[in-house]
This record gives C-alpha cells, sequence and structure tokens, in this order.
C-alpha cells in the first residue's frame, strides 16, 4: 500500500526522526499509528464502558443474564453464549472497538482488558 503525505514539514519531521532513531520512516509510521489505534480502541472502550454503566438499569431489565454488545452508544446485539455473540460481533465490525460485557444485577466493578475482550 502507498501512503503520500502532502505536508512538507510533515514529512521532514518524519525524515528526521527517522534518522535520529536510525530506523527508516515506514518504522516511525507503523509505530505512529499502532500508538494511535492502542489509544483509540481503549478511549472508545472507556466511553461504551461508561455508557453500559449509565443505561445498565434498562439494560437488566431486557437483557439481564446475557451479554451485551455495544457500540457507538447502542446495543447492536445480545447473547446467553459470549462465544457466539464475539463471533458475530467480529464479522459485523471487524477490529472496530465493541464493548461486550454481561447484564447482571451485581454492582460496577472495574473490568481488566485481555487483549480483545474486557474480563
Amino acid at each position: 500500500m502507498g501512503i503520500e503525505l502532502r505536508e512538507k514539514s510533515l514529512v521532514d519531521r518524519l525524515n528526521q526522526l527517522a534518522r535520529q532513531q536510525g530506523g527508516g520512516v515506514e518504522q516511525v509510521l507503523e509505530d505512529a499509528v499502532r500508538d494511535y489505534l492502542d489509544r483509540f480502541e481503549k478511549e472508545s472502550i472507556h466511553r461504551e464502558t461508561e455508557h453500559f454503566w449509565a443505561i445498565h438499569t434498562e439494560l437488566l431489565e431486557q437483557y439481564s443474564g446475557e451479554f451485551v454488545a455495544l457500540y457507538s452508544g447502542q446495543v447492536v446485539d445480545h447473547d446467553q453464549d459470549v462465544t457466539a455473540l464475539e463471533k458475530r460481533v467480529r464479522q459485523r465490525f471487524s477490529w472496530l472497538p465493541v464493548l461486550i460485557a454481561p447484564v447482571n444485577p451485581k454492582p460496577r466493578r472495574e473490568l481488566s482488558w485481555r487483549g480483545t475482550r474486557f474480563d
């Protein structure tokens, strides 16, 4: 894939950083994009988690005992089988950050990140 950067000052800065690090511009760009995507995913999941807890009472009324998938503040799918739900979500959303969480009456707890899912 070829990518063209039109802003000369950005190209100059990338070239300078690559020379300073002793690598290529491609590596600098790969590292920067990876960091950006990781941060984007973490921030997106944080927003979805906050939304999940904001509507938790409503979710309990409709999806108690199930897992829900939230994307852009909306329940996009649900299932009692988390594996089946994860498969459908991955097919539909590919690598976009989608929160999959259990809906139960337990109090809020901190979720820990495990690759592509929270535990």
